[in-house]
């Protein structure tokens, strides 16, 4: 599943997304405009999962405008992702 996963914006935030491989706590980038137009949903969904303040470490085009910038941005918020088996094996 690395890279790009095309979706509907409010599947984004359902108990369905992604499940069998983490669900959102896998999203490490959206688009700044799509994090503020699912932001109550999602926040809502992230309590759900145990962490509230998801929303806030994942990355977007100021935040993370590089692949290389990404990676160093998840280290410093401790983003969930990292923590988790790769979903993929090198």
């Amino acid at each position: 599943m690395p890279g790009f996963l095309g979706i509907g914006k409010l599947f984004i935030t359902s108990k369905k997304f992604i499940k069998a491989d983490g669900g959102i706590k896998r999203i490490v980038w959206m688009p700044k405009q799509l994090k503020e137009e699912i932001k109550e949903r999602f926040i809502k969904r992230a309590q759900e999962e145990g962490v509230p303040d998801l929303l806030d470490k994942i990355g977007d085009e100021e935040t993370a405008p590089t692949l290389e910038v990404l990676l160093e941005y998840l280290g410093k918020v401790n983003h969930p992702a990292l923590s988790m088996p790769p979903i993929l094996e090198a």
